[in-house]
């Protein structure tokens, strides 16, 4: 019979405290601990903690006091009834008890260590000073059956029978002057005025408003403090569960809805009433002391530049103090009449409020709880970081409740992040060749990815939430290999709970900082709002990535690529070059008159051109071998027909700028190179296949004929430097990527080619390839090799042109093996050529004194020269493309080369 945890625990012990003696308790525990898993250990220390909590109950933040007392009063339930045994009630007192003038303070929740200990004594010179403690508070009784307001009130006055106290000012703190409201309604000739601190009295004051809202959030904040503190091995050092019980239960029990004609029945009675408050208070918003302040005509309203938790601090205290004696002693005069006062600095002018969002959309505190988080949700759905931005600012301005605001946040991310996880799982693979996902996680990295998410997962699932556009493939593929969906939910949640406090909370804090500039240009503008969001979103992705290696290097690249110009976005880099051709298209009659320079190439070789029709136009002798085929047993049978063996280079027939390229090793990646990218009925992928020549230099060689010229010559020639790491026994493939000062500009396409080996740790010295196609954006680093122009070299061009009589504007991508043999225009081989979107990518040299502006010269010249023998081509009856015709090709193209690009190497 196998031995379940408990025998194996007692024999680990026994070996580990007597068995070996020359083991130190400390290192027995360790050696004893290293054979259990974390939750057998977990189980141990917790149930260790229920053991000393269970043998000391005491509570170690509610010592003994000085000036504390204890009565007994009846046990209240929720219908008002005494019932069971009775109830101990704690007080403090201060001040003469033969005082007539009496003081009742009453507490909110959760109720802190020293409660009234400072204000209590403030108030001893003017009046008798009690401080109750309600059930579940303080050293009173842990346990009732309801505690609720007016439960509490009931006690209360039970309270003020046993000590003797026929009437009283009443001073609600918080939750407190919900308690007071109450004991006004029962019991009126019991109190003598009420004075309010960051009291409660009006149901909109709660939250969101909503009633029902608020109690949910309540029933799950029970299960969170309550039942999921349990969890926690505290050892009695932490919150004690009766007081957790108490602080959640008093609000869930608590129905503010009746409390408005409460405060309504003070007009006739004109009870005297004194409510202060921080007009900045984040717990009960200001606007409900001044709501309390319209209800109550005759009522005094003191706005202050407290927190919330003032009752705690002594200055803040002393300056309550100065506020409640004098109107206490007004208020207990014979004859006073309460007149209206309001002193209210803080108070804004009355004005009709835009929406801040377009087309009159709002979120303001008057719309349902329910309606906010569906459109907070849906937000989170579209734009996820914007939108928990957005959500932030209005908690900040006080227009979504906090509480309300972070759920929608956590379920909207939560539910989308799980919507990702199911579209992988209910699609399967097949979603895996999508073209977005295919581009960041080639099929042939999904088996590793998967072993590397069941080593990392929960470290993969925190990483991706706070690493932008690394989710959608890490999710989908889990989803796709079906990797532990349960303890992938359990990861998420946990990551998105994490998100949206750290979002949130750094939005809270900086968002007035953000928004009030764009106020200033804008107004209360959707404008202004949009503007805060944006700046806040760089900020905290900022923050974000400098908090990690990995993340400093990412934003390191980020600032680098402004003035790194080689590595900008195509469209950016090419913007004033398309607008210098647009000109040039105005004075030669269009764009089609460029379309004429190579007549033996489909319009000019603009795109789509196929490369193996063109290659067989030039000498065989200089070309490398190729083939075209559509299948891996088709190319198999080529293979065995021409005597080709591994490695090969496979690419698309009419590729460009490297997409689809890759060096086959092995029969496994030929396979996987077919059925990465299948052919298909409309838009059917020809594979171009040639022996791989082992250069191992390569090197771009623009060749041009003028009109009228017997002669042609080389424009540009780019010598490439392949991307090869070298490893130092340290750090992991992935690492040296981010740490290399040029690789680095990158990343994103190496970790995709190489990403099942991103953890892998290089040996010193060892040399690792990152690329094997001569193409910038596939990680060459192209060099300005006009050094290496020769007679010869243009003379051997010349030649191999004129075997080409209708190609006069392009590029040979050649390789060759020995520098001096190929100036002497020998012991090289042709690629590719390509035609009229040729680039004289010699400008691309990063070394110095090869400016930007240098490089828009070269490319300005290299198109006036295209449109200069295109139109003379034109004027020799040679075809051009329309505009129309150049469009489908392009169309055309774009689709191929997405289900293309996944293939790159």
């Amino acid at each position: 019979m196998m031995a379940g945890p408990w025998d194996r625990f007692r024999t680990r012990a026994v070996q580990a405290f007597t068995g070996h003696a020359r083991w130190c308790w400390p290192l027995g525990v360790w050696r004893m601990a290293r054979g259990y898993r974390w939750w057998q250990i977990y189980l141990a220390v917790l149930f260790a903690s229920f053991l000393v909590k269970l043998v000391f109950p005491g509570n170690p933040y509610w010592p003994d006091l000085p000036h504390q007392h204890a009565i007994q009063t009846p046990r209240f339930n929720s219908d008002g009834q005494a019932d069971g045994p009775p109830v101990t009630l704690s007080y403090r007192q201060w001040g003469d008890p033969d005082n007539p003038v009496k003081i009742v303070t009453l507490h909110g929740s959760p109720s802190f260590y020293p409660n009234f200990a400072r204000l209590g004594p403030m108030l001893a010179d003017h009046a008798h000073v009690i401080s109750l403690d309600m059930p579940g508070f303080g050293k009173s009784s842990a346990w009732v059956p309801d505690y609720g307001i007016d439960t509490f009130a009931r006690y209360t006055a039970a309270a003020m029978d046993e000590l003797g106290v026929e009437r009283a000012h009443v001073l609600g703190y918080s939750l407190g002057s919900g308690v007071a409201l109450e004991l006004y309604r029962q019991r009126p000739q019991r109190v003598a005025s009420l004075v309010f601190y960051g009291g409660i009295g009006i149901q909109e004051g709660e939250g969101s408003g909503d009633y029902h809202f608020e109690h949910l959030k309540y029933a799950l904040g029970y299960g969170v403090a309550v039942v999921g503190f349990e969890a926690i091995p505290d050892f009695g050092l932490g919150w004690r569960r009766s007081s957790r019980h108490a602080f959640i239960r008093s609000f869930y029990d608590t129905d503010q809805r009746p409390l408005r004609n409460i405060l309504e029945q003070l007009n006739t009675d004109r009870l005297p009433m004194l409510i202060l408050h921080d007009h900045n208070d984040a717990l009960v918003p200001a606007a409900t002391a001044r709501e309390h302040h319209a209800i109550v005509e005759h009522s005094e309203l003191v706005m202050l530049d407290h927190a919330h938790m003032a009752v705690f601090r002594e200055e803040r205290a002393r300056d309550l103090a100065a506020a409640i004696t004098p109107f206490l002693e007004q208020a207990g005069s014979p004859g006073f009449v309460p007149q209206r006062k309001t002193h209210d600095p803080y108070a804004q002018p009355q004005k009709t409020v835009k929406s801040p969002l377009p087309f009159g959309w709002d979120l303001r505190r008057g719309m349902s709880p329910w309606t906010q988080m569906g459109i907070i949700i849906i937000g989170t759905y579209i734009l996820e970081d914007p939108t928990t931005i957005f959500t932030g600012l209005m908690i900040a301005a006080g227009q979504v409740d906090l509480v309300v605001g972070t759920l929608a946040i956590i379920v909207g991310i939560f539910t989308g992040d799980l919507a990702l996880y199911l579209i992988g799982f209910v699609l399967g693979r097949r979603v895996l060749a999508w073209p977005r996902l295919a581009r960041r996680l080639p099929t042939r990295h999904v088996e590793k990815l998967g072993a590397w998410f069941d080593r990392h997962g929960w470290q993969a699932v925190l990483a991706s939430r706070f690493i932008p556009g690394s989710r959608l493939p890490l999710y989908i593929s889990a989803g796709a290999l079906g990797k532990k969906p349960g303890r992938f939910a359990l990861w998420t949640f946990g990551a998105v709970v994490i998100w949206a406090v750290v979002m949130l909370v750094a939005v809270v804090l900086l968002g007035n900082a953000a928004v009030s500039p764009f106020k200033m240009v804008f107004g209360d503008s959707w404008v202004a709002l949009v503007a805060a969001v944006v700046v806040l979103l760089i900020g905290i992705r900022g923050l974000l990535l400098m908090s990690t290696s990995i993340g400093r290097a990412r934003l390191r690249v980020k600032i680098e690529r402004l003035w790194r110009w080689e590595f900008w976005p195509a469209w950016l880099f090419q913007l004033p070059v398309f607008c210098y051709i647009v000109w040039l298209s105005l004075r030669h009659g269009g764009f089609s008159t460029v379309t004429a320079v190579n007549p033996g190439i489909p319009a000019g070789g603009f795109i789509d051109e196929p490369k193996s029709d063109i290659l067989s136009r030039l000498p065989e002798a200089w070309i490398v071998p190729t083939a075209v085929v559509h299948s891996a047993a088709e190319l198999r049978g080529v293979m065995q027909q021409r005597g080709w063996s591994l490695p090969l280079i496979l690419k698309p027939d009419a590729g460009q700028r490297g997409y689809g390229l890759r060096k086959v090793t092995s029969d496994e990646q030929l396979d996987a190179y077919f059925q990465t990218s299948p052919p298909s009925r409309n838009h059917p992928i020809k594979v171009l296949a040639q022996p791989f020549h082992a250069g191992p230099n390569e090197a771009g060689v623009f060749y041009v004929r003028l009109p009228e010229q017997d002669a042609g010559f080389i424009f540009s020639l780019t010598d490439k430097e392949f991307p090869v790491l070298i490893g130092d026994g340290v750090h992991t493939l992935e690492q040296l990527i981010y740490r290399h000062r040029r690789y680095a500009m990158q990343w994103p396409l190496f970790l995709q080619r190489h990403g099942d080996q991103r953890d892998r740790i290089l040996h010193a010295g060892e040399r690792f390839a990152l690329a094997t196609s001569g193409n910038h954006c596939q990680g060459t680093m192209f060099l300005d090799g006009s050094h290496l122009i020769t007679p010869q070299l243009t003379e051997r061009f010349e030649q191999i042109a004129r075997h080409f009589p209708a190609f006069q504007f392009g590029r040979f991508d050649v390789r060759y093996q020995s520098t001096e043999a190929f100036t002497r225009g020998e012991g090289f081989a042709i690629v590719e050529l390509n035609g009229l979107t040729s680039e004289a990518t010699h400008i691309y040299d990063p070394r110095p004194g090869n400016s930007l502006l240098k490089a828009y010269r070269t490319l300005f010249k290299q198109w006036r020269m295209a449109f200069a023998i295109g139109a003379h081509n034109r004027q020799q009856g040679a075809a051009v493309t329309p505009l129309i015709e150049l469009w489908r090709m392009t169309r055309h193209h774009y689709k191929t080369r997405t289900r293309a690009n996944a293939l790159a190497d």
